[in-house]
């Protein structure tokens, strides 16, 4: 697994014109995709701290912090109540959330596998948020940042797609709904990693530097992609049935 060593020497900064193409596809708001297993949270509460994993809708999510060893009993994230008005002091939490959800603090990252050993999975879609690490609101650039998630093949090739997070609106930041780009949707993955950006109002985007990438993240959408063995079996079952049909009706 790549997991709490792939970013041990990594400080990626990016601009926010590299992202803009990338990111088009991603904000859109398109119909639903088909259903599939769905991370939402629901149940979970408290803080959590580096190298604890949990396990939702046969995916093992697992929360770090991008030092030695992960983090290990340092706070990195916690699921938060959203309907609890009281929660968030000095920061900027998203306030359209009213159920549970999981909040990414410190430039933490979250890593997703299946519970099944080696099972390949595509990403759907995702709600998300930017978390901001100061209450003034008026503090933030048009871009605040972005939540980045790189997803790897089983060859160790990865692909990543964007969601780009606007400044605020007059109650705070806002959750949103992404659906990915076919292209990246179409990847399948044998792991993914969730990472924040915060931006200046230069339009210079950084991670793992400033303690600010923070992100919300709910409602995640995973579909795990049929083995070959078995995509067989259930076409050889299709293919049965429609040959006792034939036989029948003779």
């Amino acid at each position: 697994m790549i997991r709490k060593s792939h970013f041990a020497a990594t400080s990626p900064s990016v601009t926010f014109k590299q992202l803009a193409a990338a990111a088009l596809g991603a904000a859109a708001f398109a119909a639903a995709p088909a259903q599939a297993g769905v991370i939402g949270f629901d149940g979970w509460y408290g803080p959590v701290a580096g190298t604890e994993v949990y396990t939702e809708s046969g995916f093992n999510l697992g929360f770090y912090a991008n030092v030695a060893g992960g983090g290990a009993g340092a706070l990195v994230g916690e699921f938060i109540d959203g309907s609890d008005p009281t929660y968030c002091v000095s920061m900027a939490c998203p306030v359209n959330n009213p159920g549970m959800y999981y909040g990414a603090f410190n430039d933490s990252y979250i890593d997703i596998t299946s519970s099944t050993n080696g099972q390949r999975f595509n990403i759907k879609s995702i709600d998300a948020s930017f978390i901001g690490a100061s209450p003034v609101l008026s503090s933030y650039p048009a871009v605040a940042g972005f939540l980045r998630i790189q997803g790897f093949r089983a060859d160790g090739s990865s692909a990543l797609q964007d969601v780009i997070f606007g400044k605020p609106a007059a109650g705070g930041f806002q959750f949103g709904h992404y659906n990915m780009t076919a292209a990246f949707a179409a990847n399948e993955f044998v792991e993914a990693l969730l990472f924040g950006f915060v931006c200046d109002s230069a339009g210079q985007c950084k991670a793992f530097q400033t303690n600010q990438g923070q992100f919300g993240v709910d409602n995640i959408e995973l579909t795990a992609v049929p083995e070959p063995a078995s995509a067989l079996i259930f076409g050889l079952g299709i293919a049965g049935l429609v040959a006792a049909r034939r036989r029948k009706a003779a």
